[in-house]
């Protein structure tokens, strides 16, 4: 009995190391929210990932990744003239961890002669939390660093990517994900802003012909209605853990 499960232990160990992977990336963040309402490619931040990949099959993988950097916005990088007028921005430093399945488009890693491919397009999507580290805003020229640790909050990353063979252990991807907080009450708040601070009417926010003191309230706190998210594009290295057994010689 002692024998069987011994052979049963190694037999699963090698199955599991043929199928899993380790990895490290690096790339730009971005941000969409009160301070930055249109995605803007040249207002980076950067962060870094680790991840671990189990491929199911050749065609589903899950993989638990987790992600440390910054996270960034600007007005004064915004297409908004009146965010650019009003002249805040904000830098969180935060860290978030989530599990994601894959779905890969063509067969990947399968060893299956012509139907093997060396590269494949992939979906994915899972669920994870999000956690701010730091905070800081500043405002005209002040800076107010806030140390109160809020959350962890809820996220929904989801994205596509592509992976690609550089040789029999080595994988090269690309990956880019949007990160959707799921908690009401802090995802319009990412960046310290929120569509409505100031009134419990959302409408007072937009313009009015008939009111200046509507014009003026836009003016100062030019908000969207839209929920904050962020987003990050990573390059990444991973490592296949597998072995090749040979049959013996005669």
């Amino acid at each position: 009995m002692l024998k069987k499960t011994l052979l049963f232990l190694f037999i699963s160990y090698f199955s599991l190391a043929q199928k899993l992977e380790i990895g490290a990336g690096l790339g730009p963040t971005y941000y969409k929210g009160d301070i930055q309402p249109t995605f803007r490619i040249l207002n980076p931040s950067v962060a870094t990932n680790l991840f671990v990949r189990y491929n199911v099959s050749k065609v589903i993988s899950v993989k638990a990744n987790a992600m440390i950097g910054f996270v960034g916005g600007n007005d004064e990088k915004s297409g908004n003239a009146l965010n650019k007028s009003r002249g805040l921005k904000f830098t969180n430093t935060l860290w978030d961890y989530n599990g994601q399945i894959e779905y890969n488009f063509l067969n990947f890693r399968t060893h299956n002669g012509r139907y093997e491919h060396q590269w494949t397009p992939y979906l994915f999507g899972g669920f994870g939390n999000s956690q701010f580290l730091r905070r800081k805003y500043t405002n005209g020229g002040t800076s107010n660093i806030n140390s109160i640790i809020a959350g962890p909050d809820p996220v929904l990353p989801f994205g596509i990517g592509y992976k690609k063979i550089i040789n029999g252990k080595w994988n090269f991807g690309v990956e880019f994900s949007t990160r959707v907080l799921l908690r009401k009450k802090n995802a319009d708040f990412f960046d310290g802003f929120g569509f409505n601070n100031t009134t419990e009417e959302p409408e007072s926010f937009y313009p009015s012909f008939e009111s200046n003191a509507k014009n003026f309230k836009l003016f100062q706190s030019p908000n969207t209605l839209q929920k904050d998210k962020y987003f990050h594009l990573t390059f990444s290295v991973s490592y296949l853990f597998y072995k090749v057994h040979c049959p013996p010689g005669k």
